[in-house]
């Protein structure tokens, strides 16, 4: 049974601006070790384990940044199995329906991996490993979520609680929870059947149309219809507007997955991942000093990115992140780094569309 993976990569990444901005977002620019998130996205699952049989990848982007697209999978040597470009923006249940009913076309047998493309994993071979794992488990008609292994009371992020063992370290999901407070993350931290919620998964495509069938039939309907009205007889497809932006903007946790009996979790899995989903969780990451090393003169628990033009000085002060690029320089308290989306309001409000 083949796994498609497929690549989502039309998110914008605000917390991480002004680096990561609507023309250029975070999975396209090189954040860590060099290389953009999406590169690194696209080269792990070409990477084929034993037992694991990986098609070539499906990527599903908005419009805007098909030449972005295109210019980083040739860099990475990478030929996709197709390019499906979004009109617009529609959240995880579209993409999710999408990538079910496409790959339900190609191979109605097919296993879809659906995937971000702005996460960094820093051990591949793990994650694979739990992917060979969930692949047993996925073809029993199971939806499987990939749980992972907390190292923190982490407040930014969803979890997911186990319930009774199906397999080798996978579960029946017992509940989703939304992002708790710090009292309640660490009460999961200490309980070892509660992972985070990654937002990656493995289903049979067939499944996933079932699920969306009977929970979000409205969103399964249009994304049938966005496809049926769209030429899929050349390697990009641009996905029907009219039909495309008719899609109610869910998630796939609030569409399918808080309400299917059919989900399951794999894990925790330790895999070094990270959503490098603000500056705090990118300055955990950053192993090498930027080209414009910053001086920083009795600071404590500082973040600081600067681009190769641009030197930054701190001098006696804690618990800040400093980000500078292309003369623009955002400064704010740690304790703040959910809230850039406030900076991109104001900027809106003064006609700045250029600067985000």
């Amino acid at each position: 049974m083949t796994i498609y993976p497929v690549i989502m990569c039309g998110g914008l990444g605000t917390r991480l601006w002004p680096v990561s901005t609507s023309r250029t977002p975070k999975q396209f620019v090189n954040l860590i070790s060099g290389e953009s998130l999406f590169r690194q996205t696209v080269r792990r699952v070409a990477q084929a384990e034993d037992g694991l049989t990986l098609a070539d990848p499906i990527i599903i982007s908005n419009a805007r940044y098909l030449d972005l697209v295109e210019t980083q999978l040739a860099d990475a040597g990478i030929t996709p199995r197709a390019i499906l470009l979004e009109p617009c923006a529609r959240n995880t249940a579209a993409v999710a329906a999408i990538a079910a009913e496409f790959v339900s076309r190609i191979d109605p047998d097919g296993l879809v991996l659906l995937l971000p493309a702005d996460h960094f994993i820093g051990r591949p071979t793990a994650f694979l490993n739990a992917v060979a794992v969930a692949v047993d488990i996925a073809r029993e008609g199971r939806i499987i979520t990939f749980g992972i292994s907390p190292d923190r009371p982490e407040t930014g992020f969803g979890y997911i609680k186990a319930g009774e063992p199906i397999g080798a370290s996978a579960f029946t999901v017992a509940s989703f929870r939304e992002k708790p407070d710090h009292a309640t993350a660490m009460t999961y931290l200490a309980d070892d059947t509660y992972s985070w919620n990654a937002g990656i998964f493995l289903f049979p495509a067939s499944v996933m149309q079932a699920e969306l069938h009977a929970h979000a039939p409205d969103v399964m309907a249009s994304a049938a219809a966005a496809l049926d009205a769209s030429d899929l007889s050349d390697a990009i497809v641009r996905i029907d507007e009219t039909m495309f932006s008719a899609i109610r903007s869910i998630s796939i946790d609030y569409a399918v997955m808080e309400h299917t009996l059919k989900a399951a979790i794999v894990g925790p899995v330790s895999c070094a991942w990270s959503d490098v989903g603000t500056w705090p969780a990118w300055g955990e990451l950053q192993e090498n000093a930027p080209t414009s090393e910053p001086v920083l003169i009795d600071t404590k628990n500082c973040t600081v990115h600067t681009d190769d033009d641009t030197l930054v000085a701190a001098l006696g002060v804690k618990d800040l992140v400093i980000a500078a690029h292309r003369g623009t320089v955002l400064v704010m308290d740690k304790s703040r780094a959910q809230d850039v989306n406030l900076v991109i309001e104001a900027l809106k409000a003064r006609g700045r569309s250029d600067l985000f």
